[in-house]
């Protein structure tokens, strides 16, 4: 009887992926994190990643405040990591990396803090087909927000984006 309501739902097949693409979509994501992470290093730069264990798209009306934009919760090991890095004041220019499959986004996210050379990559993916409120959000805003969260909910830090195209585009 259970058999078939994957079947008649579209998009649980899509997250069930069946051929692999969004399994190949995400290794080729942390390769290029790698890669990114490398040349920076190569460059003389302190590269930090930070894998998102989730990462949600968060509209202007959902929940108690008007927090909205990518949020990315990491896991406990990382959290030290993150805030011995991450300082709002210094972390001024990002860079984005990123491509839709399947109906997802794969995005590499830098925070690059220019003066002492430091970067923080940040690959995530997140469903296009729960996105429509953050980037309506994001248009009446012309920004985007990249925040960083536990897994308690405790915001670790949080970075403005005046340019949200790379993170909703089509084949960016």
């Amino acid at each position: 009887m259970h058999d078939d309501i994957g079947a008649a739902d579209p998009g649980s097949l899509r997250r069930r992926d069946p051929q692999g693409i969004q399994t190949d979509a995400w290794k080729q994501t942390l390769e290029d994190a790698e890669a990114i992470a490398q040349e920076r290093r190569d460059e003389g730069w302190e590269v930090v990643t930070i894998v998102a264990a989730h990462t949600d798209t968060v509209s202007r009306d959902m929940g108690g405040d008007d927090r909205f934009g990518l949020v990315h919760v990491i896991p406990n090991n990382y959290v030290e990591t993150f805030t011995d890095v991450f300082d709002s004041d210094e972390f001024t220019e990002y860079l984005v990396y990123g491509t839709e499959i399947d109906g997802f986004m794969f995005v590499v996210t830098e925070l690059i803090d220019p003066e002492t050379e430091r970067s923080i990559l940040i690959p995530s993916r997140y469903d296009l087909a729960r996105a429509d409120g953050m980037i309506t959000s994001a248009e009446d805003e012309d920004a985007l927000y990249t925040h960083v969260k536990t897994i308690d909910g405790t915001i670790l830090g949080s970075f403005e984006h005046d340019e949200y195209e790379l993170f909703v585009a089509r084949n960016a």
